[in-house]
């Protein structure tokens, strides 16, 4: 009757557990789900300032509409912001459900083995340890044969059991690898929001340095474009003139043209400029004197991830704004891939990589800005047979240097069409 009783309590006492911390886990689930919600909200939110976004940069380039942009841009970036909060609470909340998990099933795998091995003692202490002593035992020959059939059903179902058990912990061993994946990817976000915080006050400080120039007058900003303009043309044909005087680089180890030589540097990716003799470059013929547009130019609004378009190594970053702001590249990026090309990322916000580090296809090397010449965020995206392509600051003609200081040079064979390789 005792032994009855504490069989009972131990098996109630198992549900209520069982029915706590299913309720326990039903309520993290629900929570991460709610979080998910709030990310598509947030995410909708976001492709709908985007859309905004595209619709101010074709209109004219005014103060009005730069100011618009700007504060278009912060909204985003601003949910963009709380968006990866939640993405962060999100994943803290799966890592967390999947550590319950593994620790209850696991502790209730334990427990349920320990049982098994308890009735298996017991019948070996009520009953007969073979079906050989059976058939030796004084019983009726029926009986005998009834008794041998029970004990290997039950031995069968126990060892089911066990099999069934053991199978279970090995599925939630396997959960082991997605929490893992979870944390690392926990630090990946907590960087990101790190980032995006950082692009949050670079806007801010873009806007306010543009007031204060302009004193939010679009006269003075007319001048202030202007004087930028000019500032790009006079460089542009000072890097002309240079690369002009280089020799030709070797273009036998380029690979052969060819779609998928190259990645987009961008998701959803969006021509604004080609390479070569565009319009915009034909009408320019200062700048480029007749030899086009050295890259291509890709939309990307302010805190774009850009990624490497092939695997290889950092050859060098840099900022032209440092000595001539406004002037050229702004912060920039050249990979060295392992196929004889290389490849420039220039107009960028923020820098991720360090000179000499290796990357693989598709590695964050920074955000997309509106660093050097620009009339608003995009990504610049140059190719280059790496042969030719170094880094250093322009000469000119009279032996003086350029207060832009280093970045990639390359005569002008160098620069290949990255149309032909992606």
């Amino acid at each position: 009757m005792r032994k009855g009783v504490l069989v009972l309590l131990f098996i109630l006492g198992t549900l209520f557990g069982l029915v706590f911390k299913q309720i326990n886990a039903q309520s993290l689930s629900d929570q991460i789900l709610d979080a998910r919600e709030k990310i598509k909200e947030l995410e909708t939110e976001i492709v709908q300032t985007q859309k905004e976004l595209g619709k101010t940069e074709k209109e004219a380039d005014t103060l009005s509409n730069t100011i618009k942009s700007l504060n278009l841009n912060q909204r985003k970036l601003e949910t963009e912001t709380e968006a990866t909060k939640k993405r962060v609470y999100a994943t803290g909340l799966s890592i967390s459900l999947l550590v319950k998990q593994i620790s209850e099933h696991t502790g209730n795998i334990d427990r349920r083995i320990m049982a098994i091995a308890a009735i298996l003692r017991d019948i070996q202490v009520l009953g007969p340890d073979s079906p050989l002593e059976v058939l030796l035992s004084d019983s009726t020959f029926s009986g005998k044969l009834d008794n041998i059939y029970s004990l290997e059903k039950l031995e069968g179902k126990v060892n089911d059991a066990i099999i069934e058990l053991r199978n279970e912990r090995t599925k939630l061993s396997n959960n082991k690898t997605d929490l893992e994946g979870e944390r690392d990817k926990l630090l990946v976000l907590k960087a990101q929001l790190i980032d995006q915080h950082n692009l949050v006050v670079t806007n801010k400080k873009s806007k306010e340095s543009l007031l204060s120039a302009t004193k939010n007058r679009e006269a003075n900003y007319k001048t202030l474009l202007e004087r930028k303009i000019a500032q790009k043309l006079a460089f542009e044909a000072e890097l002309h003139a240079f690369e002009s005087k280089l020799r030709n680089a070797d273009l036998s180890n380029i690979p052969a043209f060819g779609i998928g030589v190259l990645k987009w540097p961008v998701v959803d990716p969006q021509i604004t400029q080609y390479f070569g003799n565009t319009d915009f470059a034909r009408s320019n013929t200062l700048v480029y004197n007749g030899n086009g547009h050295n890259g291509i130019d890709l939309r990307a609004s302010l805190g774009t991830p850009i990624k490497s378009a092939a695997s290889g190594r950092v050859k060098g970053t840099g900022n032209t704004d440092l000595g001539c702001t406004g002037g050229s590249y702004g912060k920039w990026v050249l990979i060295t891939h392992n196929n004889g090309l290389s490849s420039l990322y220039a107009h960028l916000s923020l820098i991720k990589v360090n000179v000499g580090e290796q990357v693989a296809l598709g590695d964050l090397l920074g955000y997309s800005g509106s660093t050097g010449y620009v009339t608003g965020p995009h990504l610049h995206f140059s190719v280059y047979a790496s042969d030719g392509v170094r880094i250093d600051t322009l000469t000119r003609a009279d032996g003086s240097r350029s207060k832009c200081g280093e970045m990639p040079i390359s005569p002008l064979n160098g620069y290949l069409n990255p149309l032909l390789y992606l």
